[in-house]
């Protein structure tokens, strides 16, 4: 959750709102040194394996100091799928995969304005995952290509960094809105 740099992150469930749209907050304070992070996560019950994922979502600002997304994840990154937003790339997509905590493949595709509403898809199959944004394939991966079965995330958390997410940015709530999310065999 980004706890490096003096940054001490944590998820709270009353940063989980379920209306029209699924709706999960981050907010940045200041205390001393620290920064507090307080973003939200929510995980499906039950794991998926090879399929395709689909859902549509926005952020509400495009902030340095987060990191926005949905993806598959199991213990150890065993099986780890990601299509992130972060805050210091406003108009980015970053699509990972990993198969453990060292072997995995990045990329990250520019010109998808993270503040407008995107159709997002994960095509996971043996061989390889291919990353769409509104209907368009952005991303084909063959290596590191993970097997084990894992759980769908949607979550949103803060960051200190220099590179990754940006450095914390005190004050404004950000959101991402997620809403639809669907899984096909």
């Amino acid at each position: 959750m980004g706890n490096i740099n003096g940054n001490v992150g944590t998820f709270d469930p009353k940063n989980v709102t379920i209306g029209s749209d699924l709706v999960l907050a981050l907010t940045q304070t200041k205390n001393g040194s620290q920064i507090l992070s307080s973003g939200s996560e929510v995980i499906t019950k039950q794991t998926f394996t090879y399929g395709t994922f689909e859902f549509t979502s926005r952020v509400s600002e495009a902030l340095s100091g987060s990191d926005a997304g949905g993806f598959l994840y199991a213990t150890n990154s065993e099986t780890e799928i990601d299509m992130e937003q972060v805050g210091n790339k406003a108009d980015a997509v970053d699509c990972t995969n990993w198969h453990g905590l060292s072997n995995f493949q990045d990329t990250q595709v520019f010109g998808f304005d993270q503040t407008n509403t995107h159709d997002f898809k994960i095509v996971w199959q043996p061989s390889f995952v291919d990353w769409y944004v509104d209907g368009q394939l952005v991303v084909h991966h063959t290596q590191a290509v993970p097997s084990a079965p894992a759980y769908f995330l949607f979550n949103i958390w803060g960051t200190n960094s220099s590179s990754w997410g940006g450095t914390a940015t005190i004050g404004p709530t950000r959101y991402i809105y997620i809403s639809s999310f669907k899984y096909t065999k």
